[in-house]
């Protein structure tokens, strides 16, 4: 098994004013990765804003990076619909894509881990490509070690993406890591926490702003320089402290935010899907602030 390493950006979905994939951005942003070092990408996981594109949409974003970065960078791409029939069609629509693995969260957060674990098994003993599953503490149902314990025993099972900020669920999943089962986590301000713990790989939606930072505290752990990663862990933690997010009062994700600052940037155009609101012109304002006092740690 090829496991991930690194950090593992959880790509942005690029949106037009009219509300389509904007494939020319996506094509930049994707390059732009590239030429940064990153092993792989997150496609069309929450922060791609999955729940809120089309079939279509979601078909041509993986198309897109498929061609562009294809097996230069693993892409772990979201094949999460709330119907299954979706799901199983969009995998013969992609399987032939250069991709390396699918990712799966279950939507629902009303039925039975039960469900969920044969949900998980019917994808696994259906797709050609390896599975990673996806939990998240801020959008599907918890599911403890022991339910990870559990799906690493499917054969086409490769790993598990582990976002929580519990460290002790967290601790119990990396605990089951083995040559053929991987645990990536992804909430950025215990990266150095989890690099401590054994973790290889993490993915962020923070890594569209702070990825070349994020890539800092990566690399000065795996040298050993333990101090100076986790000096700048918490540069890092306050910088997200300080990072204004009016928006989210409204979206619950910090999609705005990040789009309009990835825009002060020429990396993205701002918009967002329709299920979000843009900023005000005067909450633009707070991210001009943080953007000017942040400049040098949002570079790429």
């Amino acid at each position: 098994m090829n496991k991930l390493t690194g950090l593992i950006p959880v790509l942005i979905s690029p949106i037009t004013e009219d509300d389509c994939i904007d494939r020319d951005a996506l094509e930049k942003l994707c390059l732009k990765y590239k030429s940064l070092g990153v092993k792989g990408l997150w496609v069309l996981g929450t922060g791609g804003e999955d729940m809120c594109l089309t079939y279509d949409d979601r078909l041509q974003v993986t198309q897109t990076v498929s061609e562009v970065v294809g097996y230069d960078l693993d892409l772990i791409v979201g094949c999460s619909f709330f119907s299954p029939k979706e799901t199983l069609k969009f995998i013969d629509a992609t399987s032939n894509f250069k991709i390396k693995a699918y990712h799966a969260m279950p939507y629902h957060q009303k039925v039975s881990l039960n469900q969920i674990k044969n949900w998980y098994k019917d994808i696994a003993d259906y797709s050609t490509l390896p599975l990673w599953c996806y939990t998240s503490g801020n959008w599907a149902k918890r599911m403890p070690p022991e339910f990870i314990r559990d799906l690493k025993n499917h054969p086409n099972i490769q790993g598990v993406k582990y976002s929580s900020s519990n460290i002790l669920d967290i601790q119990g999943a990396i605990e089951l890591q083995d040559d053929k089962f991987q645990v990536i986590t992804a909430v950025v301000k215990s990266l150095y926490s989890c690099l401590s713990l054994g973790v290889k790989a993490a993915t962020t939606i923070e890594a569209n702003l702070f990825c070349p930072y994020i890539q800092q505290i990566f690399t000065l752990f795996e040298q050993g320089l333990y101090e100076e990663a986790l000096k700048k862990q918490q540069f890092l933690n306050n910088s997200l402290l300080n990072y204004p997010s009016p928006a989210t009062k409204d979206n619950f994700l910090r999609i705005s935010e990040i789009k309009f600052l990835m825009n002060l940037r020429d990396l993205t155009p701002r918009y967002v899907t329709k299920y979000y609101r843009q900023l005000s012109s005067s909450e633009e304002g707070l991210l001009l602030e943080f953007f000017e006092k942040y400049k040098k740690e949002l570079a790429w």
